[in-house]
C-alpha cells in the first residue's frame, strides 16, 4: 500500500472522519502550484470533474463551481496558508456541502513532501466514519496518483530545459526512419515531435507551452492536438491555439526530405 489510513479517533471531533499519509517525490514549489491550478480539475481528473466555472482566484486560492461525472453541480473553495504550509478545501454547496479537507505538507528531502490529509465531513453517524473515510483516501489516492504524473512530468521538463541552457545544441537532426509515428527528436535543447496530417510533413512542440503538459495525443480531424492536463489545443500547422487562447506553439524548425531521410533545422 503506497498510502496510510488513519482512523478517526473516538475522542476526535464528531465529523472527523479519518486521515490519509503518503508520500509524494515532488518538491513544495510543484505541490503549491498543484493546489492553486483549478483548471486541470476535469481533464487530469475526469473521473472526478466533468466541468468547472471559475468564481474567484488569486494567490490566496480560489473558488469555483464543479461538475461531478454524475451530473451533480458543487461550489468548491480552497485556501492556501504557505506559512502553515496548508491548505484548507471546502464544499459550500453540493452534496456535501460543509466538508472539508485539510492538507498539510512536510518537506523531507529537497523534493519529497510528507501529506498529512484530513478528513472532516458533517453528520456522519459514529459507525460509518471509517467508512466514510475509507471512500475519501480511496479518492485521494486515484487523485494523487494522476497529480504527480503531472508534477513529476513537468518538473523533468523544467530540469531539462535548464540543462539544454547549459549545453551547445544542433540546429540540425536527421531523421533516417519515421515508419513509426510520431517521432520525437531533440533540436537545439527542445523535444519536438515529427508527423504526418493531410499528406503533408509536420513538427511540432512535444510539450504544452501553458505547463509543459505532454502533446502526444494523435492528431485529431481538425489537425490539432490536445494537451491532457488542461485541455487546450493546438492546430499542429500554424502552432496557434484554436481555443482562443494568448498560448501559440511558438517556433519550430522547418522540415525536408532527401532520400527518405527527414532533415529538420532551426
Amino acid at each position: 500500500m503506497r498510502y496510510e489510513f488513519v482512523p478517526a479517533n473516538n475522542d476526535s471531533r464528531l465529523d472527523h472522519v479519518g486521515t490519509y499519509k503518503r508520500t509524494v517525490p515532488v518538491s513544495l514549489e510543484r505541490m503549491y502550484e498543484n493546489a492553486l491550478d483549478w483548471e486541470h480539475l476535469p481533464h487530469l481528473h475526469s473521473s472526478s470533474f466533468a466541468a468547472i466555472k471559475m468564481v474567484a482566484c488569486g494567490a490566496w486560492g480560489w473558488r469555483a463551481r464543479v461538475t461531478s461525472p454524475g451530473g451533480e453541480d458543487s461550489l468548491l473553495e480552497l485556501r492556501l496558508d504557505r506559512s502553515c504550509r496548508r491548505w484548507i478545501t471546502r464544499n459550500i454547496e453540493g452534496p456535501s456541502q460543509g466538508a472539508e479537507i485539510w492538507t498539510h505538507v512536510f518537506a523531507t528531502g529537497e523534493r519529497q513532501l510528507d501529506l498529512v490529509i484530513d478528513f472532516f465531513v458533517p453528520n456522519v453517524p459514529a459507525p460509518s466514519r471509517d467508512k466514510v473515510g475509507m471512500a475519501y483516501a480511496r479518492a485521494y489516492e486515484t487523485l494523487y496518483d494522476e497529480d504527480v504524473w503531472m508534477m513529476s512530468e513537468r518538473q523533468r521538463r523544467l530540469d531539462q530545459r535548464l540543462d539544454s541552457i547549459r549545453v551547445k545544441e544542433s540546429t540540425q537532426v536527421e531523421v533516417p526512419d519515421a515508419s513509426a509515428l510520431p517521432v520525437a527528436v531533440v533540436l537545439a535543447g527542445r523535444d519536438f515531435l515529427v508527423n504526418r496530417f493531410a499528406d503533408e510533413w509536420v513538427v511540432y512542440p512535444a510539450a504544452c507551452p501553458h505547463q509543459l503538459g505532454p502533446l502526444t495525443d494523435p492528431i485529431n480531424e481538425q489537425g490539432e492536438v490536445t494537451c491532457p492536463w488542461h485541455g487546450y489545443r493546438f492546430d499542429v500547422r500554424s502552432g496557434r491555439c484554436t481555443l482562443g487562447g494568448s498560448q501559440q506553439l511558438g517556433r519550430v524548425p522547418t522540415v525536408a526530405e532527401k532520400d527518405g531521410t527527414l532533415i529538420l533545422t532551426f
